[in-house]
């Protein structure tokens, strides 16, 4: 099967690298100008439609309208349309390419270059045979979810979106280790290790616990742990989480109405 991309920035790239070993699949793109010398470029998007079975597109959201009313001019009934783009519903592209196209609206994450996404899927052709095949190559990069398109607002908010709530505390953590004047490296080394292990201890131990649990069976009363997490909670630091997903999830429907 064939994958085109329309636009190659970080996602499309990063989807690329979680299939690239796929013996199946070719790849094949189409953006202002070359920039990935390792993939066939095509400089015209009528000869990207005619290469691709499968077309991702992986454009920013105020692109899509210009992208699609181009598509228009070409035959597209035999392709599958994968979007990515936030806020962006299936209705949305239909009013450019008809109901005839058959589409498929997803939200993964950067983690998909490393197989690890979770990713949301819905589609306006779920008995399609290609529609399937995407579905089954999108769960090779990881946990695929089958959501209505409301759900979608809140699952790019802390999935979409996520990896880079989780980082900006992470960067917190190294900040604060720097006063041990270590290298850079070995800052990113610790806080890898540390992230790493409560992974793990995460991963194992929610088989038999809840993660209130394991949160418990870390501190001690009158503990350092303990006064950390009093402080979590006398600041109501898990409501401000809640705040910054919810400002996500709004922004997201705000896009949808664009």
């Amino acid at each position: 099967m064939n994958h085109g991309f329309i636009g190659f920035g970080h996602l499309a790239n990063a989807i690329y690298e979680g299939l690239r070993e796929e013996e199946d699949l070719r790849f094949g793109y189409f953006a202002r100008n070359d920039k990935q010398s390792g993939l066939p470029f095509f400089a015209r998007l009528e000869d990207l439609l005619a290469f691709s079975d499968v077309i991702w597109l992986t454009i920013k959201p105020q692109d899509l309208s210009g992208i699609l009313q181009q598509l228009q001019s070409f035959p597209y009934t035999d392709k599958v349309f994968v979007s990515p783009v936030a806020g962006k519903s299936i209705a949305f592209i239909e009013r450019y390419l008809d109901k005839s196209a058959t589409l498929v609206r997803i939200m993964p994450n950067m983690a998909v270059a490393y197989r690890k996404s979770v990713t949301a899927f819905a589609t306006n052709r779920p008995d399609d045979e290609k529609v399937q095949a995407v579905y089954h190559t999108l769960a090779s990069l990881g946990k695929v979810v089958r959501l209505e398109e409301p759900q979608f607002d809140l699952f790019t908010a802390v999935f979409g979106s996520g990896p880079a709530f989780i980082l900006a505390y992470l960067k917190a953590f190294k900040d604060k280790i720097r006063a041990f004047d270590l290298p850079e490296t070995v800052l990113d080394a610790l806080v890898l290790e540390l992230s790493e292990g409560t992974l793990r201890y995460y991963s194992e131990g929610c088989r038999s616990q809840t993660l209130e649990e394991l949160i418990g069976a870390i501190s001690s009363k009158g503990g350092t742990t303990q006064a950390g997490l009093d402080y979590f909670r006398d600041h109501r630091l898990a409501e401000t989480a809640d705040e910054m997903l919810e400002a996500a999830r709004k922004r997201s429907e705000e896009m949808g109405r664009g």
